[in-house]
């Protein structure tokens, strides 16, 4: 594969909202990623992020945060056990849940995406970036996207977010669950009423089968592995978008514009 110019991914998105740092993990500025053997397990090294000409270090593991989950005041109705939701392998990715992605698996480029629905700048990047990405690529079979769930622990109500979204996910639903969280981010996070604001999206049957599942042990579970293989990218923001292509792996931290993102795809996508 020909030479890649990487310099266009220092151009993050203008303003205080280039991402949401993981206050346990040390801060670093965004810099550009360099390209790195794609994780195969969450026992391989970490992929980290660095600039052109300085030596890859591996980023230090994070301590365990203390601070409880927010709960959900609705209660949910008395169900059976629920099933793990189910996982495959995709381009040679670990514990990838079909419910949770966009685009062809045979797609030439996969871009797995952390998020936090809390985080302002992954609002951002969903609401810009992403629809025209989905659009323009991902809708046309060129990019297969993975979206991962990574609630920062400074979040008070992420990871009950990431349990509703992983939650309608199992019922087709990711999508409605993300517009309605992102679309109303700063109402939930003054409130916590992640439960209502979800409803709002759903007829009342169809919202008790999602608290069902998002009280699920089940959906905890998922996510913890969504985090672990974070961890093993070396991810300590969000967004981060790790692009893999070709054998070849490119973490990218921070809000990327439209067009610095179509720029490096149809970069990768032209090169031999």
């Amino acid at each position: 594969m020909g030479r890649l110019i990487l310099a266009p991914f220092v151009l993050f998105a203008c303003g205080v909202l280039a991402s949401c740092k993981d206050k346990t993990q040390s801060s670093e500025p965004p810099a550009t990623p360099a390209p790195s053997a794609p994780a195969q397990a969450q026992t391989a090294a970490p992929a980290a992020v660095t600039s052109p000409g300085q030596p890859t270090s591996a980023n230090t593991e994070p301590a365990a945060s203390s601070k409880p989950a927010a709960k959900s005041n609705a209660s949910a109705p008395p169900v059976a056990p629920v099933a793990p939701p189910a996982s495959q392998s995709v381009a040679g990715l670990p514990d990838v849940d079909p419910h949770k992605t966009r685009g062809s698996k045979s797609a030439p480029i996969v871009m797995e995406v952390f998020s936090d629905f809390q985080c302002p700048a992954c609002k951002q990047l969903y609401l810009g970036t992403t629809h025209q990405l989905t659009d323009n690529y991902i809708s046309t079979g060129k990019v297969f996207a993975i979206h991962r769930d990574f609630p920062l622990p400074g979040h008070a109500y992420s990871r009950i977010a990431a349990r509703y979204g992983r939650a309608a996910a199992q019922l087709g639903k990711l999508e409605q669950v993300e517009q309605v969280l992102f679309q109303n981010q700063e109402k939930w996070e003054q409130t916590g009423d992640v439960d209502g604001t979800v409803a709002s999206a759903f007829a009342p049957a169809e919202m008790n089968k999602i608290r069902a599942l998002a009280n699920s042990p089940a959906i905890d579970a998922a996510i913890e592995k969504d985090i672990a293989l974070g961890k093993n990218y070396g991810v300590n923001q969000t967004p981060t978008t790790v692009i893999h292509y070709k054998g070849q792996t490119y973490p990218v931290a921070g809000v990327v514009s439209y067009d610095v993102l179509r720029s490096f795809v149809d970069q990768l996508l032209s090169s031999k």
